[in-house]
């Protein structure tokens, strides 16, 4: 059940550059997480975008806003969903879904970065009810966790 809250610099997406970014980044957090590719499991992978207004992105203490397309990511995720390789994978696979939505505009460097925030157990509310990683992994649908149903 993913849950990505994306900031994006300003101006660096269009509007169907996002879209192509949310829908790479959903495959790569359902991917990472084995979320089955079945409607009902796919429908609670949410990726909130936020943009980041003019003048807020700084590097090196210099404006960066013309020069990066940057996707900063903090990614929700029950502790013991993700090992190593899943988290190596989705890595790599968020640096390739930035190149890809801005479709070979190469005016900005894309720069990536994601925080993977792991809700311990009983840590996670959701429709007002906490929901424990059994209950989790059976409405996600985790192929790799289905043994702990």
């Amino acid at each position: 059940m993913p849950l990505m809250r994306v900031a994006l610099t300003s101006g660096a997406f269009d509007d169907t550059q996002k879209a192509r970014l949310a829908a790479a980044l959903t495959e790569a957090a359902c991917r990472a997480e084995s979320v089955p590719d079945d409607p009902g499991s796919r429908m609670r992978a949410l990726v909130l975008f936020e943009e980041l207004g003019p003048g807020t992105f700084y590097s090196a203490g210099r404006s960066a806003d013309a020069a990066v397309a940057g996707v900063f990511i903090d990614w929700q995720v029950s502790t013991g969903v993700l090992d190593g390789a899943r988290k190596a994978r989705f890595a790599q696979d968020l640096q390739d879904a930035a190149v890809a939505a801005r479709a070979g505009d190469d005016s900005r460097l894309v720069v990536t970065s994601c925080v993977i925030h792991e809700v311990p157990e009983g840590q996670w509310a959701q429709n007002g009810a906490i929901r424990r990683l059994p209950e989790v992994a059976s409405l996600a649908g985790f192929e790799h966790l289905s043994s702990i149903r």
